[in-house]
């Protein structure tokens, strides 16, 4: 994804491009949440919030840390998909500054009025959909609208989460539903990059095998995706209950998108770090679903911990990291090669994966395991800051030549 023409912008390097100060600030959020986290959750932390300790865990994840990445970006790819100029300068700060806000009211919540905090965790999320939404209609970019749906969706869980929060519900369901959308922006974006940069990979290796483009097969897989997901979100409202259903549809879900992810032949890309990590990502999606279809088997043996951290921690940290650190690496001028210390980071992010995954399979070692893990993921994304902090804030590295 090759850098669109910019305007004459001469300020701060940090606020040229999207990707900049939201990758920085969110990778920085990511760690700084968890950090909190545990000595919260174990009760040897006191913090003013108005929300418990998972509420606040969900909230800050789902909609303070991962918009924090979209933003970043799409805020890079939008003036790509339109040829238009990139949203930068006051413009910009004016974003990260309302997305630092909610992050501020929300951390102090039980200082300030309930409706403070609902209506400034909403300023960003309206701010950015608008502004991604101008750029797209102005550049008749019609087929990436899909993408905007996907935050709007987003948005109205976070809606529903302050709902149910303000009227003592469960906020589960819209957590739920925030989750189900960051995994579709998953299946439809990394479906589109991941085969990508695999085939570019291999062409230039001169390989005879190739991913399998996009066709029948993966619109199946989406949509299929998106109806057990529903189907999901609305059982834990209470609605209905069919376990057995559930079980069926979501190991259906794994068989889907393991086939989906074999088809982009992951086994020819393991010396490139920056791809294995991508595949390596996408492949938390079926074993995230299949642990989702034994939990609805017997949630005595398989918690709900053990899927929804398969998803989270493990698709979706893994995806946010790999495409963090390509990403700035293609953006800033440095070749894409994963240095030693990035896949410390990779590492890092995968091993807090499995540990959660253990932790929440193995009661009598949770407590361990979950502090070795939210310690990974820690040093995945303040190692994210340290190793790639310079490069985010300085000019674009000139060709080496």
């Amino acid at each position: 994804m090759a850098i669109a023409r910019t305007n004459a912008y001469s300020g701060p390097t940090l606020f040229s491009y999207g990707f900049r100060p939201f990758f920085l600030f969110g990778a920085f959020y990511a760690g700084l949440t968890i950090l909190l986290w545990v000595p919260f959750y174990f009760g040897e932390l006191s913090l003013p919030l108005a929300m418990g300790p998972a509420d606040w865990h969900m909230h800050e994840t789902l909609f303070g840390f991962v918009p924090a990445v979209i933003a970043g970006f799409l805020l890079t790819a939008v003036p790509n998909w339109t040829g238009r100029l990139p949203v930068n300068g006051n413009a910009l700060i004016a974003l990260l500054l309302a997305w630092a806000l909610g992050r501020l009211v929300t951390n102090m919540s039980a200082l300030v009025p309930l409706w403070s905090v609902v209506a400034l965790n909403l300023v960003f999320p309206v701010l950015f959909a608008a502004a991604v939404c101008r750029e797209i209609l102005a550049g008749k970019n019609w087929r990436n609208l899909k993408v905007l749906v996907m935050f709007g969706l987003l948005v109205l869980a976070q809606g529903w989460f302050y709902l149910a929060w303000a009227n003592g519900g469960s906020t589960r369901p819209a957590a739920y539903l925030a989750l189900g959308v960051v995994l579709m922006l998953i299946m439809l974006i990394g479906g589109r990059i991941v085969p990508s940069f695999t085939r570019n990979y291999l062409v230039k290796r001169q390989s005879e095998t190739l991913p399998q483009p996009f066709n029948g097969f993966d619109k199946l897989t989406v949509l299929t995706s998106a109806i057990v997901l529903l189907g999901f979100v609305l059982q834990s409202t209470g609605l209905f209950s069919l376990p057995l259903v559930f079980a069926f549809g979501f190991m259906i879900l794994a068989g889907l998108h393991l086939v989906r992810l074999l088809r982009w032949h992951p086994e020819l890309i393991w010396r490139d770090g920056l791809l294995l990590v991508l595949h390596v990502g996408y492949g938390f999606l079926p074993i995230g679903f299949a642990f989702m279809g034994l939990h609805f088997l017997d949630e005595g043996v398989v918690p709900i911990a053990a899927p929804i951290h398969a998803l989270s921690t493990g698709a979706i940290g893994l995806m946010v990291i790999g495409v963090m650190c390509r990403a700035t690496l293609g953006h800033t001028g440095h070749p894409l090669l994963a240095s030693q210390g990035t896949s410390v980071l990779f590492a890092a992010i995968l091993l807090a994966a499995i540990l959660r995954i253990v932790a929440a399979l193995s009661p009598d070692l949770s407590l361990l395991l979950m502090r070795v893990s939210h310690l990974m993921w820690v040093i995945g994304f303040w190692g994210f800051v340290a190793l790639y902090g310079g490069k985010l804030m300085r000019p674009r590295a000139a060709p080496k030549g």
